[in-house]
């Protein structure tokens, strides 16, 4: 198919390899969260069936991060390794990147930032949140050390994204349209910015209060320690 038939912009982008998507835009985005909410709906039986209960919004996190251990490993896996030849895919998992190419075409160009970050993101960011989840469940002493650092990396790694698009201008998709830009661009990679921040906040608080029970006791094994001293002078 001719370069110049590709949805993705700018318009005069050189895509030789280009294949059109064999299925709707709708068939694409149904399949696709269908199972992204299989895997949810399995984190949330999993974190269910725990001897010490979570409450409501840890056990909504902890699908959070089984999520984002899927997408991470397994969606932007695959554009890191296929990155320089996705725009030929027919696979349901290329035909999902083509379709959201159509909102920032840089995934269809093998755009240096692009491929850096998203191989980043498969090979630390998605172990680090199945690593996370584990810990949580297994109720690991290093489990919000885990949810800051998963977190920071999300954060980081998004605000490059939206920060590199700013710069260019949003050219590489239709800054006009509802679906590409406003609800694939913005609205999507927006999860990454707000539940990140969130789960950062919730670290610190856990962190800061046991670094306030930790320096108690300290502070108390000291006095202890210097009024044995102090006895054993006399």
């Amino acid at each position: 198919m001719s370069s110049a038939k590709h949805p993705y912009y700018p318009k005069g982008l050189k895509l030789p390899h280009y294949v059109e998507n064999t299925r709707s835009s709708g068939e694409i985005l149904t399949l696709f969260s269908s199972i992204v909410l299989i895997v949810a709906i399995l984190a949330w039986i999993i974190t269910g069936q725990r001897t010490q209960k979570f409450c409501l919004l840890r056990r909504l996190v902890l699908c959070w991060f089984m999520v984002c251990a899927f997408i991470h490993t397994v969606l932007e896996g695959y554009f890191a390794v296929y990155h320089a030849s996705i725009a030929g895919h027919s696979t349901l998992l290329g035909e999902v990147w083509k379709e959201y190419s159509k909102g920032d075409s840089r995934y269809m160009t093998s755009d240096t930032f692009m491929v850096c970050m998203e191989t980043i993101t498969a090979v630390i960011d998605g172990p680090l949140a199945f690593l996370t989840f584990f810990a949580f469940m297994r109720g690991s002493n290093h489990r919000y050390g885990l949810q800051m650092l998963l977190s920071l990396c999300q954060l980081y790694g998004d605000v490059l994204y939206y920060l590199t698009d700013l710069k260019d201008g949003f050219r590489h998709g239709p800054t006009d349209s509802v679906q590409y830009f406003y609800i694939y661009v913005l609205l999507i990679n927006a999860f990454w910015l707000v539940i990140p921040i969130l789960l950062i906040i919730d670290s610190m608080q856990h962190i800061s209060a046991c670094q306030t029970v930790s320096d108690f006791y300290i502070d108390e094994y000291n006095r202890k320690h210097a009024i044995n001293n102090h006895k054993k002078s006399k």
